[in-house]
């Protein structure tokens, strides 16, 4: 059994699709005349391993919805992993956390049972799932993606992960600047020191030591997880993702 984490604040930025859409927080953008939030929700309540769900954002915005999917609303602070550990805290969970954004509307709950199912018997204590780009491509053609190049393929990160709740606390400082650069492959992968940065550059690097040089700097262990499900990577950041989504979804819906 896993308890679930839903990232749907704004950290008081507006931001362009938000000033678009004329909404609060990015969560409450309608999609097909429902809100992002509820697809996302709707998939985890649909996964019968997940048990408690939380959705950090503004209790006022947030409320009604999570209501409906018997969800609990934690008000947010001002950084994504300040969230997660606020989140982590009001859980106290001794269970593994699917910690998720709430902009990622196309995912089902194959899509997560898949995910879940990779990670099992969740002898990792971070698991992060990646797709790989000519998946992504063949389901999403002419969508923007950022990519990775290593040996075992060219991958882009997904917006889902597993981890051990007992290792938070410990992992905020450093988690911080991995987050703040997740948009940027060459400065993530310069936190991981000059020698990856070399390798980066000359494509060689691999899975199991970036696994490996990312647990360490962590003091846990963690573990890349290949999703063959490119809709665990789509998430909706400009108007150019909008757009695509509620095209896919009416073609598909």
């Amino acid at each position: 059994m896993l308890d679930c984490i839903v990232l749907a604040g704004g950290g008081g930025r507006r931001g362009e699709l938000v000033e678009q859409e004329g909404v609060p927080c990015k969560a409450l953008i309608k999609i097909k005349g429902k809100e992002m939030a509820r697809y996302v929700l709707e998939a985890y309540r649909s996964v019968e391993e997940i048990q408690r769900i939380v959705l950090v954002g503004s209790v006022e915005e947030l409320g009604s919805i999570a209501e409906d999917y018997s969800a609990q609303v934690v008000p947010e602070k001002e950084t994504i992993m300040q969230n997660v550990a606020e989140a982590n805290r009001f859980l106290n969970t001794d269970r593994p956390l699917l910690i998720s954004s709430a902009d990622i509307p196309l995912i089902g709950p194959g899509v997560v049972e898949d995910l879940l199912q990779k990670c099992r018997p969740f002898e990792a204590d971070f698991f992060y799932s990646i797709v790989d780009r000519e998946q992504n491509e063949k389901l999403f053609a002419g969508s923007k993606r950022t990519y990775v190049t290593c040996r075992e393929g060219i991958f882009t990160g997904g917006n889902i992960f597993v981890v051990n709740p007992a290792k938070i606390e410990g992992s905020l400082s450093i988690m911080e600047n991995f987050m703040a650069h997740r948009k940027n492959p060459f400065k993530l992968v310069a936190l991981l020191g000059p020698v990856f940065v070399l390798r980066f550059l000359t494509k060689r690097l691999t899975l199991p030591e970036l696994e490996k040089r990312f647990s360490e700097l962590l003091n846990l262990k963690a573990q890349a997880v290949i999703s063959d499900y490119p809709e665990l990577s789509f998430d909706v950041d400009k108007p150019g993702d909008l757009e695509f989504v509620r095209r896919y979804l009416d073609k598909t819906h």
